[in-house]
């Protein structure tokens, strides 16, 4: 009897070690480099709706457009201009691993006349990478470890991120959401002010592309302070497009613009 549980004893301890040994190989393990969803999944594009043109009555569908994208290009430009930098800056270094499933991007960069240190982590969860950008700043109104914004990357194929405000109150300011394929000619990117000081908190923009529509790029814009949802489409070569705006236009119908951005009639 006593050796039954003397062998029953040294089965369980082999049991244990067995995996004991096993759990610390496994924490030894190095992950492999996650991969890096493109900047796009970060920046929109706003490109197509840049105001080149004076404001006129024959240009009005797509000025109406311009006016209401470029509220939230302005609220992206003043939050995202930095931590965009940092991360396009990114694709030029080769991370090093630091530990605990995690690499580490490591590098300067300059931005607006300064000079900025990046350390961009990726921590490897599954089939999940959390992602966390800590910035210097050196001189004038210096900082150190700042986390300029997190996030959660999957298969490269979405992502979403946090972008926080300042050093001296790092609280949310920007929520930001990426989708695609697998070969990312089908995108959507919306971003959610979440500046609780703005009287734009909660407002809405995606953009997206979907190249197999005569339309193949839109914006969906919704703004909380007026209640107002606009929607916007267009084509990416030939410039023509449309927008509706119940609230604005007092119909449920698209009005559009031509290749030219004069108003025209829709099809």
């Amino acid at each position: 009897m006593k050796q039954t549980t003397l062998k029953k004893n040294i089965l369980v301890s082999a049991v244990v070690l067995t995996t004991a040994i096993l759990s610390s190989c496994n924490k030894d393990e190095i992950p492999p480099v996650p991969q890096l969803t493109p900047t796009s999944s970060f920046s929109m594009d706003y490109s197509d709706f840049q105001q080149n043109k004076s404001a006129n009555l024959l240009i009005g569908n797509w000025i109406y457009s311009v006016v209401n994208v470029s509220v939230f290009s302005t609220i992206a430009s003043v939050n995202t201009t930095i931590p965009a930098i940092a991360f396009s800056e990114s694709f030029n270094h080769t991370p090093t691993y630091i530990g605990d499933m995690t690499w580490q991007w490591s590098y300067d960069f300059n931005a607006i006349t300064t000079t900025y240190s990046a350390r961009l982590n990726g921590t490897v969860e599954s089939k999940k990478v959390k992602w966390q950008m800590y910035i210097d700043k050196t001189g004038t109104n210096g900082f150190t470890n700042f986390l300029w914004f997190d996030g959660t990357t999957t298969d490269s194929t979405a992502a979403t991120w946090t972008v926080y405000t300042n050093p001296d109150s790092p609280s949310p300011v920007l929520d930001i959401e990426w989708s695609s394929n697998a070969n990312h000619t089908e995108t959507s990117l919306k971003y959610t002010d979440e500046n609780s000081g703005s009287e734009n908190v909660g407002s809405t923009i995606e953009f997206g592309k979907s190249p197999d529509n005569e339309l193949d790029c839109y914006y969906t814009i919704y703004f909380t302070s007026t209640e107002t949802a606009i929607n916007i489409e267009w084509n990416s070569e030939q410039k023509n497009g449309r927008v509706k705006s119940p609230k604005y236009y007092k119909d449920e119908t698209w009005h559009c613009w031509n290749e030219n951005l004069f108003d025209d009639w829709c099809d």
